[in-house]
């Protein structure tokens, strides 16, 4: 089945999950995982988790189960979000299952060094070098202090090398029934991060809610490592010390006997808490992430805390048949900078100069079929990503941008993913800072917001251009060159682009990935007005609009119009071209 007919088929189960029982439940398919955990009398809490996520901001994923009835509940439960400090309870579990297996001993002295106080975190890295502790407790404070000092004392005392350490922890997982929970990195340690779509997107971990509700059911049952094993790891989470996520808005004052043993998780845009809520009333294990959320003020009303604490109250009340709970507005943040081995990637929001919000999307979008993407979360995004080499050279004339538009049913982050951009600009050795803006998000709408108003590339360029400058990472706001790229479904909002960007002097290239569906006369004018290159690859289905361009054009173009067929898949063309295109850019595009 390709591309197409996936998205045909998917559309037609909606169409008919809306016939059978009412948009509340189509609404669950069109969450990715909400399906797998939810049941249709479940729409009322899903509709009340996408208002709080739609109040709060962020992308929220969760998953909870009621371990006396064996209830389910799930919001994007089976999708995978940055784990943060959150991927230190699957290494509490691996570290015992090592000492099951006649590892280390738990009363081993450690003693601290300089080196291992670098990352700095916790109450480790206050202490002098050459301070002892036992292995037990450098445990404990990597789960109740999340210290990362005693994180990596511990992970570097799983294996003897790295990748036995991480080979050791994602094994255990694995066998464990955790499909999509991985441990990625060191803490604190880029230069050992895997220059993988995974490791650059996800940083030190990812998980997906409902492999943490799992892991923390094995916990309840006593079934991870042994019976010992679990009840030593809940009394540890147990005496957990920050309490702002999943615990915060629980009724404890008409439920004294509520218990929360929990791990949580942080980095800027990233949130997460995992925890058993126990008490007389309700036993419930529950996962709640949060992100590309814009809030990074590292205060207790965090808006994605709030978002998770009032997402475990309404799953308490869920559960309980109880109510109670209370609502605030979302706000901003700064530049989140996540580190990978030759670079840094970066994301924040900008309502002004981003694709979206868009009043053409105000109200939602329905295609001609009949399916219906709501105004949130599908045009409320306004993030704009960035990847910047860590051999960037400005020059005197300014810096490089590749601009790319994504595809449908996907988003920024995703490309990250999905991807390998990073990896070929890295090995090209390509001189320019990456520009992912957000289009209609999971949708599949080639709609390019702003993109398509008068201007609208000039706004997104110079406040790129000036966020940069105020990172630090350009001395001035000053473009040199740029290259518009698109996927699929971006091939609209790089059209508009080019018939009102404003940009077309500054444009030397366009890349087409499978991405000429339309408005082949604003490709067609930009051609023949200028001096840039139009490169293109395409498969089958896009075989028609390709060679009737050339055939048109293909003469007074020349060597400026090549387009390529080819047999890989759709989602497999950016791949298979993409570090050709980037290896044959002029030597103004090159590290030195």
């Amino acid at each position: 089945m390709d591309h197409v007919e996936a998205e045909m088929v998917s559309e037609s189960l909606t169409r008919a999950l809306v016939h059978r029982t009412g948009l509340a439940a189509a609404l669950l398919l069109a969450i990715p995982g909400a399906a797998a955990m939810s049941a249709p009398d479940d729409t009322l809490l899903v509709a009340e988790l996408r208002r709080l996520e739609a109040a709060y901001g962020g992308h929220l994923g969760l998953a909870a189960k009621d371990l006396r009835t064996g209830r389910t509940a799930g919001y994007n439960a089976a999708e995978r979000f940055p784990t943060a400090s959150v991927i230190k309870l699957p290494v509490m579990a691996a570290y015992f299952q090592r000492v099951r297996s006649g590892g280390p001993d738990p009363k081993t002295l450690i003693t601290l060094t300089e080196e291992e106080k670098k990352p700095g975190s916790g109450v480790l890295h206050f202490l002098s070098g050459g301070s002892t502790l036992t292995l037990e407790t450098a445990v404990r404070l990597m789960i109740i202090q999340s210290d990362n000092t005693a994180t990596n004392m511990v992970l570097d005392r799983l294996g003897e090398t790295h990748e036995a350490r991480l080979a050791w922890v994602n094994d255990f997982l694995l066998g464990e029934g955790l499909k999509n929970t991985r441990l990625l990195n060191r803490l604190y340690s880029p230069q050992s991060k895997r220059l993988t779509p995974e490791g650059i997107r996800y940083g030190i971990g990812v998980a997906s809610p409902e492999d943490m509700v799992l892991l923390m059911e094995k916990i309840h049952r006593r079934t991870l490592v042994d019976s010992a094993a679990s009840a030593a790891m809940l009394a540890i989470l147990k005496d957990q010390a920050f309490n702002d996520g999943i615990p915060r808005f629980l009724p404890v004052d008409r439920h004294p006997s509520i218990v929360v043993a929990h791990k949580t998780g942080s980095v800027n845009e990233s949130k997460g808490d995992v925890a058993l809520v126990l008490s007389e009333r309700a036993d419930i294990a529950l996962a709640v992430f949060v992100d590309k959320h814009p809030d990074h003020l590292e205060i207790t009303d965090n808006r994605a805390n709030l978002l998770i604490a009032h997402a475990a109250r309404a799953v308490w009340n869920h559960f309980t048949g109880e109510s109670g709970d209370d609502d605030r507005a979302v706000q901003g943040g700064d530049v989140d900078w996540n580190l990978f081995p030759g670079g840094k990637w970066g994301i924040w929001r900008s309502r002004e100069a981003a694709p979206f919000p868009h009043p053409d999307r105000a109200e939602g979008y329905r295609r001609q079929d009949g399916t219906f993407y709501p105004a949130f979360p599908h045009y409320l995004d306004s993030s704009i990503a960035v990847v910047v080499p860590q051999k960037l050279r400005e020059g005197p004339q300014g810096i490089n941008l590749i601009v790319h538009f994504h595809g449908h049913l996907n988003d920024n982050m995703g490309v990250l993913e999905r991807f390998p951009i990073v990896q070929a600009m890295l090995e090209a050795g390509t001189n320019a800072i990456l520009v992912l803006p957000q289009g209609p998000y999971r949708a599949r709408d080639s709609f390019g917001g702003k993109m398509e108003d008068a201007g609208g590339l000039r706004r997104l360029v110079e406040h790129v251009l000036a966020v940069m400058k105020k990172e630090g990472v350009i001395r001035e706001a000053k473009l040199a060159d740029l290259i518009l790229s698109a996927h699929s479904g971006g091939y609209r909002p790089l059209a508009f682009c080019l018939d009102r960007g404003r940009m077309n002097a500054s444009i030397s290239r366009l890349f087409l990935f499978d991405a000429f569906y339309g408005n082949h006369d604003f490709y067609e004018a930009w051609l023949r007005g200028g001096k840039g290159i139009m490169l293109g690859a395409y498969t089958e289905h896009l075989t028609k609009e390709h060679t009737g361009f050339v055939a048109t054009n293909g003469a007074a173009a020349g060597e400026r119009l090549q387009f390529t067929p080819t047999a890989a898949e759709h989602n497999d063309v950016l791949e298979e071209f993409l570090p050709g295109w980037l290896r044959e850019l002029p030597d103004s595009w090159k590290v030195r």
